[in-house]
């Protein structure tokens, strides 16, 4: 839809409200041609080095092998987050069961002994999921590392380019969030905005979801209702408000410790979606934490002359 002095980011207002009373979990490619998203998954580049394949690219990783030029500290060699033990779910608590009961009654029995141990519906446990691969990825920029200097992390490498972005909120604003009581519950957490001069309309986020994957590898309705809604929160607020155009890396998480990077941009007449594969982090000393790490760390990239605010 072509935008109009009189209807401002028109598209979007309608796409917000569109993806709002979106039923399925995971919509079609149909879903996708008829909110008018485009939505593209991208492999990683031949190199993996260089990262995913986006195009257009607003986002460059970080070009060093950073667990390796970066080792922890020897005091922190107890804290590695290669080592950080996940939050007990039910489907730990079933594992345990079944070495003590049959398989039809060890889930019955795991349940049970969930609910009373951890006072939380196991219905919450996707949530559980992306929140401790959220936080795994962090501890790995937060970690004493060796570096230029003796106090160092990897946030270091980022000299303040990045600032936590969260607006007052106005009356109709979009939710960065929809709660355990919803039917599809997710948060957005840890967005900030890239704060180098000459200014940019960059940003990053995560977003958490309680949810667990299918075989499609398809985009989740949870992840379009935090971009879109994110979206629109950016084109009605300072800085953003005045930006000719609007690129989000998302580090996307749900359940089965499940992740991925989706690019997101928004030129005030259509949205752009593309996204990696999804990735398993149960296996932390397997999964593509550097890559996650990389992206966190990531130099704005475009022209700045359709970029500035």
């Amino acid at each position: 839809m072509v935008e109009t002095q009189a209807q401002p980011h028109a598209f979007l207002k309608s796409l917000v409200q569109q993806v709002k009373d979106l039923e399925p979990d995971f919509p079609s490619p149909d879903d996708f041609q008829r909110l008018g998203v485009q939505a593209v998954q991208v492999p990683l580049a031949p190199e993996n080095d260089k990262g995913l394949q986006f195009e257009p690219c607003f986002f460059r990783p970080h070009p060093d092998k950073l667990f390796q030029k970066h080792p922890l500290h020897a005091w922190e060699l107890e804290n590695d987050p290669q080592n950080i033990q996940y939050t007990e779910t039910l489907k730990d608590y079933i594992k345990d069961a079944l070495t003590e009961h049959s398989p039809e009654n060890a889930p019955i029995i795991a349940r049970m002994e969930y609910e009373i141990s951890e006072h939380v519906p196991p219905e919450r446990d996707p949530y559980i999921h992306a929140e401790d691969v959220e936080n795994m990825i962090i501890s790995h920029i937060r970690v004493g590392r060796y570096g230029p200097h003796e106090w160092f992390t990897l946030a270091d490498l980022l000299n303040d380019e990045q600032k936590c972005w969260d607006p007052h909120r106005r009356e109709n604003d979009p939710r960065t969030y929809e709660g355990f009581e919803d039917p599809k519950p997710w948060q957005l957490v840890n967005h900030y905005r890239y704060t180098s001069r000459p200014l940019k309309p960059h940003s990053i986020m995560s977003c958490l979801a309680q949810l667990w994957p299918d075989t499609s590898q398809g985009l989740t309705t949870h992840e379009l209702r935090a971009i879109v809604n994110m979206m629109l929160l950016r084109v009605n607020h300072k800085p953003f408000c005045r930006c000719h155009i609007h690129p989000i890396l998302v580090f996307s998480f749900m359940g089965d410790y499940q992740g991925r990077i989706i690019q997101a941009s928004y030129d005030g007449k259509g949205l752009l979606l593309q996204y990696s594969q999804l990735w398993s982090f149960e296996d932390i000393k397997k999964a593509p934490v550097e890559l996650f790490v990389r992206y966190r760390l990531s130099k704005p990239v475009g022209g700045v002359s359709t970029l500035s605010l």
